[in-house]
Order: C-alpha cells, then structure tokens, then sequence
C-alpha cells in the first residue's frame, strides 16, 4: 500500500459524525506491522470545506476520483487493514501533501 494513495475503505457503521460506509481515503500511514493503516476520509460534500481541518482534493488524472473531494483530516483515524478494499484508486500531489501535512501538523500542535 502506497502512503497518500486514495483507497477504497470499509468504514463500517458509524456513531453520530464519524464517516462510516465504503468511501475513498487517504492512505496517511501504512502500519501494516501492526496490521493498521492510519486513513482520512474523503467526502464529495464540498459544503465541508467550512469545517475547520479541511482541504479540497480535486477530481484529476492522478487522485482518479469520481468527485470533486474534501480530505476530513480532523477524522484521522486508525484502521484495520482489512478495511482496504480492492487496488488503489489514485494518488495525490506533492502540493497536497504538504497542505495535510500542515493542516495536521496545526490539528495536533505540534
């Protein structure tokens, strides 16, 4: 599994805001050792932009996604390998990159 590629993730059912059902992510860290993957979730509701910890992926050649996307970076969260389903679907830019590693960087206060 490649880090910053956009993955086909079962998230299961969700509680109150969490993301939940099968929906692209983004691969953050491959702890496969641990059999777990930190992901963060996309959303094709731009309307979530608003929200704080937040950027937008576009839909492109190389994201490969269907929709116009928000990365959901303050739901960072870990998962079970298992979770990954099917090849991957795309990959981000190194500007996007970046922009999530700053926007976690300022989430976690580091």
């Amino acid at each position: 599994m490649d880090e910053y590629g956009i993955y086909s993730i079962d998230f299961g059912n969700g509680i109150g805001h969490e993301q939940s059902y099968s929906r692209p992510a983004i691969l953050f860290k491959d702890l496969h050792d641990l059999g777990l993957a930190l992901v963060i979730p996309l959303t094709s509701k731009l309307i979530r932009l608003n929200l704080p910890y937040t950027i937008q992926i576009n839909r492109d050649q190389i994201t490969n996604l269907k929709e116009n996307s928000v990365a959901l970076i303050f739901q960072l969260r870990a998962i079970s390998c298992n979770r990954i389903k099917g090849n991957k679907i795309g990959s981000l830019d190194e500007i996007s990159v970046k922009k999530i590693k700053t926007v976690i960087t300022e989430m976690l206060d580091l």
